[in-house]
């Protein structure tokens, strides 16, 4: 696939539209992140902050699943025209207490319960209205040029949102962010679609379980969930609390761990434009293939590898999530049918997270009874082992690239 063709895909209408308004909001969404942290800070304590992260990301595991039955019941894209206005307007009221000296942690942690309980909903609609936009040999270049414009757009903004903090206040970020979801609210509304005709029992418990039963029915998409819960259990846990430290004890301090970072996030532009250009017969082997490198990146912090062979790990890790991310939303997009991929979609990304707060809360207490060398040296050895369990897998060793589900046709 040539990396023009990959391009092209923007030519499409409604997905240029859809491409702007997420690269909008996500650019405002990053931004808003250390500004809404330093704002917290300046109104409450470390813990306080702790608490407001913990009260965004409550509703949305609780809250994904159900996000996933609505986004197969209504238009997806008026899902993400409400979902927008209500972040924004969560943002906005934030932003209005912040800068008029009026905001408690209480109140900033209410209105992130908002905010996370319409990102709930947000997500599986999205992730459902990509086919509805392209092709299906378009899907996995589509999903890459969203993961290029996600990863330019959190490297470009946190550093003006802290930007934005120094010179002026908190408050200023987070009213931008509040505008950009304005904007991608009233670009996604101009989205002109064809109605789809979607069989619905009328009731939600119940299309709540036809949902369960198309991903049940498909041996490679439980082991491959299965697969990312065990993931976010041990890696990000492992990398996100255990790497500083390593970096502050073994590495140099501050430095090197910005060193690290970078270097994955220079990785992940990279790997979107190579999402752009390579295609595999058999991605569900490529999705799991490519986490190896992530593995490997946790092995070498334990053990005290010096900081060029890490952050050589952390650069082809990050390439490889990049590419792994576009292949494995394309192959969901193509494997399942139209009518059930939001509610597929959250019970992916339900089995994807809802492990991860235990992650966070045994990394530290298991490296001070076994160590932190070892600690991160059993989480990255946990995942290449799952790697090779998985990839033993028939269901996922033979799933071949393509689309395997018939179009839905269109209402009178």
């Amino acid at each position: 696939m040539s990396l023009g063709r990959g391009f092209e895909t923007l030519r499409e209408q409604n997905f240029r539209l859809l491409f702007v308004a997420r690269s909008v909001s996500t650019f405002g969404t990053a931004m808003a992140t250390p500004a809404l942290a330093f704002a917290v800070l300046k109104i409450g304590t470390p813990t306080d902050l702790g608490l407001v992260i913990l009260a965004r990301e409550i509703p949305i595991v609780v809250l994904l699943l159900l996000g996933g039955v609505w986004g197969d019941r209504v238009p997806r894209h008026l899902l993400l025209v409400v979902t927008d206005v209500v972040r924004g307007g969560a943002q906005a009221t934030t932003a209005l207490l912040l800068l008029t000296g009026k905001a408690s942690v209480l109140d900033v942690a209410l209105l992130q319960i908002v905010f996370g309980g319409a990102t709930a909903f947000g997500r599986p609609a999205f992730q459902g209205l990509v086919p509805q936009l392209v092709d299906a040999r378009d899907l996995q270049p589509a999903n890459a040029l969203l993961g290029l414009s996600s990863s330019v757009f959190t490297i470009v903004g946190p550093a003006l949102g802290a930007l934005i903090t120094t010179v002026a206040q908190p408050g200023w970020a987070l009213g931008v962010d509040a505008l950009t979801f304005g904007i991608s609210a009233l670009l996604t509304v101009r989205m002109a679609l064809p109605r789809s005709s979607r069989v619905f029992t009328g009731s939600v418990l119940a299309d709540f379980r036809e949902g369960w039963r198309e991903v049940v029915c498909r041996s490679w998409l439980v082991w491959i969930i299965a697969a990312f819960g065990l993931f976010q259990l041990t890696y990000f846990p492992a990398l996100l609390v255990l790497g500083p430290y390593v970096a502050k004890t073994d590495l140099g301090g501050p430095i090197a761990w910005g060193a690290i970072l970078a270097c994955e996030a220079a990785g992940s532009l990279v790997g979107g434009f190579v999402a752009l250009r390579v295609r595999f017969s058999r991605p569900l082997v490529a999705t799991m293939l490519l986490v190896v490198p992530a593995g490997v990146q946790v092995v070498l912090l334990g053990v005290g590898a010096p900081l060029w062979a890490i952050a050589a790990a952390s650069f082809v890790s990050g390439i490889c999530m990049a590419v792994g991310g576009a292949v494995w939303f394309a192959t969901v997009q193509e494997k399942i049918p139209e009518h059930a991929i939001s509610r597929v979609s959250s019970f992916d990304w339900f089995g994807s997270v809802a492990l991860n707060p235990i992650g966070y809360a045994v990394v530290g207490p298991l490296s001070q009874a076994i160590g932190v060398g070892e600690t991160l040296v059993v989480a990255g050895a946990l995942n290449l082992v799952c790697t090779a369990v998985i990839l033993g897998v028939p269901s996922v060793r033979g799933l071949r690239a393509g689309p395997d589900r018939a179009p839905v046709p269109e209402a009178a």
